[in-house]
């Protein structure tokens, strides 16, 4: 197994330093990008929705299959953001008279005015989101956001899309938006590719977000939930069901506070303590493979500038809600 042991994401006891992590610091920055997204675009589209109308106003025509590599996604999850589109009269799908086994997508009038009425508040979404560094650092992080999810070049078919792409009605004074030059796509995307990668390494059961909060009780408790929330980058609308699955399989423990009892406190269990040692290495192993496309000193500045990133941001206030 590769380890991560020169960037400062192993302690002493040879546990992950949670801050540190590329999965955690991406996981953070999926979470910006997400409050983000539910605050300044004002139509009823996800990003994952707004990304598929994205790539159909683009190439028109193209079938379900292309559609979920451009968005890169797996085809059950394209096909359902597709019926979901298609139900509210936004995509309209056919079958390709050349081969009937197949479904070509387009875009309807609606979905025409959808995409590009959204358009401006997505690309301010998407510069709000790299504030916190200048241009140069902003492109750097991109060039090594690519690296990372693309492992290489992205797909041709995307690439392949001028700068100035034709969508019907896009008001000239805006930029064309390309998804693997969007930072919001391609955290998403590195958020997918950890998640895929945990499964296989660590444990399908013992999730990313499990794995955090036992790895912060194991240095912080007794702590109440709300700080838990602060350390384990836990969002209001998932904190507490992470909390009640842990705690339902005996990996946490939580007793009333002797000193204030309107507030109950968090402690790690043994058993939580024996899961927590005996999946790092796999978990080490993950953020490795994570960054394995760059050199050593570019996954410190990839940490250096996602920390820049997420700074100043209470991961405890965010909604992580990210509906196809």
């Amino acid at each position: 197994m590769m380890t991560v042991r020169k960037s400062g994401q192993v302690a002493a006891d040879g546990l992950p330093v949670l801050g540190s992590t590329p999965g955690h610091l991406i996981r953070r920055a999926q979470q910006l990008h997400a409050a983000l997204w539910q605050q300044y675009v004002p139509q009823n589209l996800t990003s994952m929705q707004y990304g598929v109308l994205l790539v159909l106003g683009q190439q028109p025509g193209i079938d379900q299959r292309t559609v979920a590599e451009l968005m890169s996604l797996d085809k059950t999850t394209a096909a359902g953001v597709l019926r979901r589109l298609e139900g509210r009269g936004l995509v309209v799908r056919d079958r390709d008279p050349g081969d009937g086994r197949r479904m070509l997508a387009s875009l309807t009038e609606p979905g025409e005015a959808a995409l590009v009425r959204a358009a401006p508040a997505v690309l301010d979404v998407q510069d709000r989101l790299l504030q916190s560094l200048s241009f140069d650092e902003g492109e750097a992080l991109l060039r090594l956001l690519r690296l990372v999810v693309y492992r290489g070049d992205p797909p041709s078919t995307t690439a392949s899309i001028p700068q100035n792409a034709a969508v019907p009605g896009w008001p000239l004074r805006l930029p064309a938006i390309r998804l693997h030059t969007s930072p919001g796509h391609l955290i998403r995307r590195a958020q997918q590719l950890h998640t895929m990668l945990w499964a296989e390494r660590v444990s399908p059961e013992l999730t990313s977000v499990q794995y955090s909060v036992l790895l912060v009780l194991h240095g912080e408790s007794p702590i109440d939930q709300r700080m838990l929330g602060r350390h384990a980058s836990l969002d209001k609308s998932s904190g507490g069901d992470v909390i009640v699955r842990l705690e339902s399989r005996e990996l946490i423990a939580r007793a009333r506070d002797a000193v204030d009892g309107r507030r109950n406190l968090l402690t790690l269990s043994a058993a939580g303590r024996r899961q927590l040692f005996q999946y790092a290495p796999a978990v080490l192993d993950v953020q490795s493979e994570l960054v394995r496309p760059l050199s050593q000193l570019q996954r410190e500045e990839f940490a250096e500038r996602m920390k820049q990133l997420i700074a100043d941001v209470d991961p405890s206030a965010t909604e992580e809600r990210v509906p196809a």
